[in-house]
């Protein structure tokens, strides 16, 4: 069992908000800047008095949450967090207090055969960053405005490389989604005793993490100062493509299979369910081969793959299984120890969504626009080893679609790069004929990102003092 973190621990005074429990802003310019390499005291200079008078850390996040739940406020206040690349860590002279991992230090351009990135491909905006700052607020014009004065204070020894802007995508039932149309971050570690706590069931599955998998000692801090890798990747959505392959847009021709449900009827809607593993609400297919409707609506994670390890309702190349393997799956070792903390948030270059529908996105406004560029993920995680988490994730489970010591066959349908093979579905759930295969690819295409770590908030403070 997971030791939970205390409301009062220590550590939670210096580690950066963000980390243990995602920000849950609406709104969120992320900020990557290169530092300029004569103005270098003037850039610890600032971020020293940034830290500490604007990082939020993660105490602050979660008092004003609390206030905020005990109606003591209305609005839990805007979010700032700095995280530096291992560039960042040099030019800053702090090489030598850079946490150990290869990695960081190779960059995510450096390790992009493992990854099968192209960076020769990327947006312009992901080359030569030394940090991130993320400025996230539930208001769009107060995130703005507080992005806008950082960048002012900031160009004075920096030059801002990317605004990435990202703002939360949400059904009138208040259920958050990407731009495909489905449930999203449901399924999320938990390391705070409050949230462990509160989860609805934990019968077949729980989400309380152990915090070895997230938080490294900062070898810059002090005692109980810790941070976590950060791992950002902008991944663009062809919503029309990923829409007209799942024969949502007739009379374009789908490329899935019908398959049919444990009652013998077709289902529409099963074969796109079984390549993410959910229906587009949330309902599990290891659970149910149809949609579940709750009222109120509630998403169910208490589950695992015990049941179902020859993949006959919850297909072994299913986006949700290859990411966050459970119980039934074949793993060396436990299967969390390669688990990623995710704190993506959507993004939208071509006013897909008006702003004022942030809360009350309906299918007929997603069916309306369809975009094949300019919409995505803005995908982030933290997490204790990049090595060990994140680029197994990526490199072999998403790219190859190996688990452990067994091959699936075939890699993610979603996020998976490189040479995608031919996949099968079951032709009726939880039966063992199979369709015919088919492809289903190419949807999701990477347009930059980068390794960072999220420091202490003491570390940053020192950099002010030198």
């Amino acid at each position: 069992m997971a030791t939970s973190i205390q409301p009062t621990d220590p550590l939670l005074a210096n580690l950066q908000a963000n980390i243990l429990k995602g920000h849950g802003r609406n709104f969120a310019h992320h900020l990557f800047i290169r530092f300029k390499n004569e103005q270098i005291n003037n850039a610890k200079a600032w971020i020293g008095l940034f830290a500490a008078t604007s990082i939020t850390s993660a105490r602050q996040q979660l008092t004003a949450t609390e206030a905020f739940k005990a109606g003591l406020s209305t609005d839990g206040g805007t979010i700032f967090t700095l995280s530096l690349t291992s560039k960042g860590y040099d030019k800053l002279g702090k090489g030598f207090l850079k946490p150990a991992s290869e990695a960081f230090r190779s960059s995510m351009s450096g390790r992009s055969n493992l990854l099968n990135d192209v960076p020769g491909e990327w947006e312009e905006g992901f080359t030569g960053i030394d940090a991130c700052i993320i400025v996230a607020d539930d208001d769009a014009a107060t995130a703005k405005a507080a992005a806008d004065k950082v960048l002012a204070s900031v160009s004075a020894f920096a030059v801002l490389l990317l605004n990435q802007r990202g703002n939360v995508l949400k059904t009138k039932s208040g259920i958050g989604i990407e731009h495909f149309g489905y449930a999203d971050g449901i399924s999320q570690p938990l390391y705070l005793s409050d949230d462990i706590a509160h989860q609805p069931s934990t019968i077949e599955w729980d989400d309380a993490t152990d915090q070895k998998l997230l938080l490294v000692a900062d070898p810059g801090g002090d005692r109980d100062d810790f941070g976590s890798f950060l791992v950002f990747r902008k991944l663009e959505q062809n919503v029309k493509g990923f829409r007209d392959a799942e024969g949502d847009n007739p009379p374009a021709p789908g490329q899935l299979p019908v398959v049919k449900d444990v009652d013998g009827n077709d289902n529409d809607e099963l074969a796109g369910a079984m390549i993410v593993g959910r229906f587009e609400n949330g309902t599990p297919v290891i659970k149910s081969s149809v949609e579940v409707v709750n009222n109120p609506p509630r998403q169910t994670n208490d589950f695992n793959f015990a049941n179902d390890t020859n993949a006959l309702k919850c297909p072994f190349h299913s986006h949700i299984r290859l990411m966050n393997p459970r119980q039934g799956d074949l793993l060396a070792g436990d299967v969390r120890d390669h688990r990623i903390t995710r704190r993506g948030i959507p993004y939208d270059e071509v006013n897909r969504i008006p702003e004022d529908r942030i809360t009350s996105i309906s299918d007929d406004l997603l069916d309306k626009n369809q975009p094949v560029k300019g919409v995505g993920l803005l995908f982030m995680c933290y997490q204790s080893s990049i090595e060990s988490q994140f680029e197994i994730l990526q490199a072999f489970w998403a790219n190859k679609g190996q688990i452990g010591p067994h091959i699936t066959g075939a890699q993610d349908s979603l996020i998976g790069q490189g040479t995608n093979p031919p996949k099968t579905l079951p032709a009726q759930w939880g039966q063992p004929l199979q369709t015919a295969p088919f492809s289903f690819s190419g949807f999701v295409k990477m347009k930059g990102g980068e390794y960072f770590f999220t420091p202490s908030i003491s570390f940053l403070k020192g950099l002010g003092t030198q």
